[in-house]
C-alpha cells in the first residue's frame, strides 16, 4: 500500500495560477461596477442640477425668463457652478426667443411677430476619468395669452467657411455695452451655420466675434481714429427688421518659413604646417610647410604616399576642382589622385585619368556626381631615383559648391491681404501683420488663417525669390516659404 503524496511545486504553482486568475476576473469585474456606479452617480447629479434649474426657470413670469446680459434678458445666470456629492458641475443656460414657422418666418410672418415664444436650453456639464460629459435639458416656454412683441429686430449671424458653406458649431459671442441692460451672450451656430435671435433691442452697437477650435477667429471692428471704415463695422439692429452679419472662419493652417544664405564656393586646404589634416602617411614626413619622402637629401625613401582627411561639407551642392602646388626636382615624380571618403580611387569612368594620378592643375570635377560621393580625399604618390633629391607637395586642395545654408535669427514681418478696414485716405488695414525672428536653425513655423502672405525682410538682400512673392495659404495645409538672403 502506497503512502498518501504531499502536493508538489507543479500542483503549488497550478493552484496559485487557478487563484490568480479567478481573483483577477473579479477585481476586473469589481472595478467595473465601481465605475458603472460612479458613471451613474455623476450622470444622476448632471440631471437633478440641469432638472432644478429649468424648474426654476418655468417658475418665473414669461417676461422674467431671460439670462444676464442676454437677449432676452433676465435674471438667470447664463453661467454658474455648484457641486453635488463631492462633484464639480457647470451651468450654461441659454434662453432665445423662437420665430415659430407656423404663422410665417421673418418678413413672413402673418402677424408681423416674430417673437412667438422662448426657447431655455440647460447644460449642466462634468468631468468623469478627464473626459467633459453633459446632459442637456430643452423646453419651451410660452407667454400666458397671445403672443405679443418684445420690440426691436431678428440679429442673424451666419458663419461660412472659406467657400462660403456654413459652419456648425462655432461659438458667437454677440456684445453690446451701449444697451441697459448690456449684452454679452454666448451662443453656437446650428447646421445652417446661423444664430438667429428675434427680440434684440434696437442699437447701433452690436459686437461680433465668431470663433472653434482649430479654426480662425472672425470679428467686427470698431471705427475709430485710424479704422475709420472698418470691414466689418458693429452691426445696426433696426425695429422690425432682420440685420445679417456674414462671417467667413475655416481650418487654421502652417506656414512654415526657412530663410538661407546663397550658396557660395569654398574649398578644404592644406598647407602642411602640421600633419593634423593627414590620415594616412608611408615613408613621408611634413616639414617647413611642404609634404616629401622621409629622410634626408643623401638618404630619402624611395617611394611613399599619403592621404588626407575627408572633405564632407553639410550642405555640399557642386565639386568644383582639386588644385595643388608641387616641387618635382630631376629624377623625381608627384601626382594627385581623388579618393572617396574609404581611401578608394575614383574610377576613371567617373574622372578620367584619376588611376594614373594627376600632375597639372586644376582638375575639374564638375562632373563628379555629389549624391554617390558626398565625401572626398586626396591621395598623393611620391618617388624617387636619386636619394639626394625628393619631390614636395607644398599645398592641395578640394573646392566646391555649398549651400544654400541655414540663415539664422532673421527678423522678418509678415503681412497678409485680408484687411479690417481703412483709413480715411483708403489705405488698407491689415489684419495679420506679424513680425518675427526666423531661429538659431533658419526656421519659424507659423499657425495662420488662410488668406496670401508677403514677407519683408529689412536690412537684407533678396536672392531667391528676387521679390516677395505672395504665398497663398488655403485653409488646412501646411506651406513652405524658402527665402535665400545676403
Amino acid at each position: 500500500m502506497n503512502a498518501p503524496r504531499g502536493m508538489s511545486l507543479i500542483d503549488v504553482i497550478i493552484g496559485v495560477a487557478l487563484i490568480l486568475i479567478v481573483f483577477l476576473g473579479l477585481l476586473g469585474l469589481l472595478r467595473a461596477s465601481l465605475l458603472i456606479s460612479s458613471s451613474s452617480k455623476a450622470k444622476a447629479g448632471a440631471t437633478v442640477i440641469a432638472t432644478s434649474q429649468m424648474e426654476y426657470i418655468r417658475s418665473l413670469s414669461y417676461d422674467s425668463v431671460g439670462t444676464i446680459g442676454g437677449i432676452p434678458a433676465g435674471p438667470v445666470e447664463q453661467y454658474a457652478t455648484t457641486t453635488m456629492n463631492g462633484i464639480p458641475y457647470g451651468i450654461r443656460t441659454l434662453v432665445q426667443y423662437v420665430d415659430d414657422p407656423k404663422d410665417g418666418s421673418g418678413a413672413a410672418d402673418t402677424n408681423g411677430i416674430t417673437t412667438d415664444y422662448k426657447r431655455v436650453r440647460v447644460a449642466t456639464t462634468y468631468q468623469f476619468r478627464g473626459e467633459e460629459r453633459q446632459i442637456v435639458i430643452v423646453s419651451n416656454v410660452v407667454p400666458p395669452s397671445i403672443e405679443t412683441t418684445a420690440g426691436g429686430g431678428t440679429l442673424r449671424v451666419n458663419v461660412v467657411d472659406a467657400v462660403g458653406a456654413p459652419v456648425a458649431g462655432a461659438s458667437v459671442r454677440i456684445e453690446n455695452p451701449s444697451l441697459i441692460p448690456e449684452v454679452d451672450v454666448t451662443t453656437f451656430s446650428d447646421i445652417a451655420g446661423s444664430v438667429i435671435l428675434p427680440g434684440a433691442p434696437t442699437s447701433t452697437d452690436y459686437r461680433i466675434s465668431v470663433s472653434k477650435n482649430g479654426y480662425s477667429s472672425a470679428q467686427t471692428y470698431a471705427r475709430d481714429a485710424t479704422n475709420q471704415n472698418p470691414t466689418p463695422g458693429y452691426l445696426t439692429v433696426v425695429q422690425n427688421q432682420t440685420t445679417t452679419g456674414t462671417f467667413a472662419i475655416d481650418l487654421l493652417s502652417s506656414l512654415t518659413l526657412k530663410t538661407y544664405s546663397p550658396i557660395r564656393p569654398a574649398a578644404s586646404r592644406d598647407t602642411f604646417q602640421d600633419a593634423t589634416q593627414l590620415a594616412e602617411m608611408v615613408s613621408v614626413q611634413v616639414s617647413g610647410g611642404s609634404l616629401t619622402l622621409s629622410g634626408a637629401s643623401g638618404s630619402f625613401s624611395l617611394s611613399g604616399s599619403a592621404r588626407s582627411t575627408t572633405t564632407a561639407p553639410t550642405y555640399l551642392a557642386a565639386w568644383t576642382s582639386v588644385d595643388a602646388a608641387a616641387t618635382r626636382p630631376a629624377n623625381t615624380a608627384l601626382s594627385v589622385s581623388v579618393t572617396d571618403s574609404s581611401g578608394t580611387l575614383l574610377p576613371d569612368s567617373v574622372l578620367p585619368g584619376n588611376s594614373s594620378g594627376f600632375t597639372s592643375f586644376p582638375v575639374d570635377l564638375t562632373t563628379v556626381s555629389t549624391t554617390t560621393y558626398p565625401s572626398l580625399a586626396l591621395r598623393a604618390a611620391l618617388s624617387t631615383s636619386d636619394v639626394l633629391f625628393a619631390p614636395s607637395l607644398e599645398m592641395w586642395e578640394i573646392a566646391f559648391e555649398e549651400g544654400p545654408i541655414p540663415f539664422p535669427n532673421v527678423p522678418f514681418t509678415l503681412t497678409g491681404e485680408k484687411s479690417k478696414g481703412t483709413t480715411g485716405a483708403g489705405a488698407p488695414l491689415y489684419k495679420t501683420i506679424i513680425d518675427s525672428t526666423t531661429d538659431a536653425t533658419g526656421i519659424r513655423a507659423l499657425t495662420l488663417e488662410w488668406d496670401v502672405y508677403t514677407f519683408i525682410f529689412d536690412g537684407y538682400t533678396l536672392v531667391s525669390p528676387t521679390s516677395t512673392i505672395p504665398y497663398t495659404l488655403d485653409p488646412g495645409t501646411t506651406t513652405e516659404a524658402v527665402i535665400i538672403i545676403e
